[in-house]
């Protein structure tokens, strides 16, 4: 087999971790984000240095704010930024696409697959035939402690991934598992999409810390940010999202149940499980109202949810609640800016049909 070349988009936490891993193990890659004074502040530092659960340091073969550049002979594309991202992420990719190609959402969210090829094939009409595919989660338990520093808090045992349609899930594994170990096949997009809670958790409880957050005081955001009563909260839109998962014919695991099998815990009350997670202590609360835990997981975690669960007839009061507080609060509407089913290509089909889409 040829060397691989990967294209990591994105030089945020999760970004820079990896490009480091890859640099670090012989695989040529270039980063790329459109930030530029961050690409300028890479490009002078040359090396990337992880510490925490894993110490490592690499340098890619090109850090640039030039997807072009940073595109071309890549084999595989990693994009590694917010989810809200991946329609722009498309539009701008599909001129430089070619035969062959694989793209990894790193983590797709709920639709992240479906509204890139929605946008490839159905918008643009892009003719580049490529391996769409997305995790259930960020690889890396991540943060930033400065540029070209990285400190990594755990290492995740499983991270779900799927391709879209699922029948190229296999070689996906086969060419991306040894050098990710912690990626195993999941059935579906709609399992790598539907079955984790970062939805639940991060917006209700930024929500539910709102005084704070206006008042620009920071708080340990799992630990401090999460009471009882507010995880109590997050566990009953947790149903919702399960319902809506039911509605699909998916039998998915639970927030609690998807941390435990992700960190290795056992703890079964969420509260409780929230306080034992290691890898959570230390990750500081949303600064301001344009945070990725309220916007990313609101356009494209609690809207597609409450969409989907419209499309097929499940109610989530409690995930249309959040989003109508969120757009009074931040000043904008969630619900049309957000992944709609009818953005994701899934507006008027039956469970049976959405099904038959993705494989």
């Amino acid at each position: 087999m040829k060397e691989l070349r990967f294209a990591v988009l994105g030089a945020g936490a999760g970004g820079q971790t990896m490009a480091a891993f890859l640099a670090e193990r012989g695989f040529p890659v270039r980063l790329y984000d459109h930030n530029l004074p961050r690409i300028q502040q890479l490009q002078t530092l040359k090396t990337i240095r992880v510490t925490g659960k894993w110490t490592g340091q690499g340098t890619p073969e090109q850090i640039t704010a030039s997807l072009p550049q940073a595109l071309d002979g890549a084999d595989i594309i990693l994009v590694v930024t917010t989810t809200d991202a991946h329609g722009d992420i498309a539009r701008q990719c599909a001129p430089y696409l070619r035969d062959g190609q694989i793209i990894l959402l790193n983590p797709g969210h709920v639709g992240g697959a479906l509204e890139v090829r929605h946008i490839l094939q159905e918008e643009l009409r892009c003719p580049a035939h490529v391996i769409i595919a997305e995790t259930g989660d960020l690889m890396y338990a991540c943060r930033m402690v400065r540029e070209g520093e990285i400190f990594q808090s755990g290492i995740k045992q499983h991270v779900a991934v799927a391709a879209l349609p699922a029948a190229d899930t296999s070689r996906l594994v086969e060419i991306l598992g040894p050098i990710f170990p912690c990626l195993h096949p999941a059935d579906s997009i709609l399992e790598t999409g539907f079955e984790g809670g970062g939805a639940m958790l991060h917006p209700i409880p930024s929500l539910m810390n709102l005084n704070r957050t206006d008042r620009a005081q920071g708080y340990d955001y799992y630990i401090d940010g999460i009471t009882p009563s507010i995880a109590r909260l997050v566990s009953a839109c947790d149903c919702e999202r399960l319902a809506v998962c039911r509605a699909l014919g998916l039998e998915v695991p639970s927030l609690v149940a998807s941390l435990q099998k992700t960190y290795g815990l056992d703890q079964t009350d969420l509260y409780d499980l929230l306080q034992h997670n290691a890898a959570y202590r230390g990750l500081q609360s949303p600064m301001n109202l344009e945070h990725r835990f309220i916007v990313e997981d609101l356009l494209c975690g609690i809207v597609p949810l409450a969409s989907i669960g419209a499309e097929l007839g499940v109610k989530t009061p409690i995930m249309n609640a959040f989003i109508e507080i969120a757009s009074v609060v931040c000043g904008r509407d969630f619900r049309a800016q957000g992944r709609t089913a009818e953005k994701l290509g899934l507006s008027g089909k039956t469970p049976p049909q959405i099904r038959a889409l993705i494989r």
